[in-house]
């Protein structure tokens, strides 16, 4: 990291800043997993089993926190050690935030979100860039409810449709999200990064219909072994 921005991105009031949003963030969660306790044991749930749903919950989130974990380490070299920490622990995403991130350097001129040496301007214009779009997803909040109705009347009158409407969805938002990369065939490593995630998402789906456990990592897993595979290709073979 450049010490141009250096002095903002891992500053003592950076760290304060994020720091204050992260504990009141998790002082919510402990609030919603209190009041879920209570309204539990309303309904009938014995005390045991609900010591063994968050207990199986725990674990279970351990391995889908693996990619945030490394995300963290991958935007950390670039945009500090407490602004990824905040963006990863609260309402961003390890795409988003790189995908922004990128969006607002190339923006300023520069190849890419690894060129470091940034302005202090650019770092700034970055922070907003990244916190400012996603400020969207909290609004939809706001029509959810409209929203999910709609979805419900929907499916009660074609739910092959409605299926078929969602998934072309999520296709059309992946899709955008990886064509950059698929079009740029002289990036080897993008290419090989999206071939062995792809690769690895299919056989573990196929694995996950015997061995049930195995689909809730799936994802995780698959993310993991993209970026272990990038990382084999920039390093062992120089990044070609």
């Amino acid at each position: 990291m450049g010490d141009s921005y250096s002095f903002i991105s891992n500053s003592g009031w950076m760290a304060v800043l994020c720091g204050i949003v992260i504990i009141f963030v998790m002082i919510q969660s402990a609030l919603f997993l209190r009041a879920a306790w209570r309204r539990s044991g309303e309904i009938g749930i014995d005390k045991a089993d609900r010591k063994k749903i968050i207990k199986s919950s725990a674990v279970f989130s351990i391995v889908p926190s693996l990619p945030i974990l490394i995300s963290y380490v991958i935007l950390m070299p670039a945009l500090g050690r407490f602004f990824p920490w905040l963006r990863l622990s609260v309402i961003g995403s390890a795409t988003y935030e790189t995908m922004s991130a990128n969006m607002a350097v190339t923006a300023a001129g520069y190849d890419s979100l690894s060129s470091g040496n940034f302005t202090p301007d650019t770092y700034v214009m970055i922070m907003w860039a990244v916190t400012l779009g996603i400020m969207l997803s909290s609004l939809a909040v706001l029509i959810l409810k409209k929203y999910d109705k709609k979805m419900q009347s929907l499916s009660s009158k074609n739910m092959a449709f409605t299926t078929m409407m969602t998934s072309i969805m999520f296709l059309g938002m992946m899709a955008t999200f990886s064509a950059p990369y698929i079009v740029d065939y002289k990036n080897v490593t993008a290419i090989v990064t999206i071939i062995v995630s792809a690769g690895s998402m299919f056989l573990l789906e196929k694995a996950s219909k015997k061995w049930k456990p195995l689909k809730e990592f799936s994802f995780a897993i698959s993310m993991v072994a993209g970026m272990a595979s990038a990382c084999i290709v920039t390093n062992v073979m120089g990044g070609i």
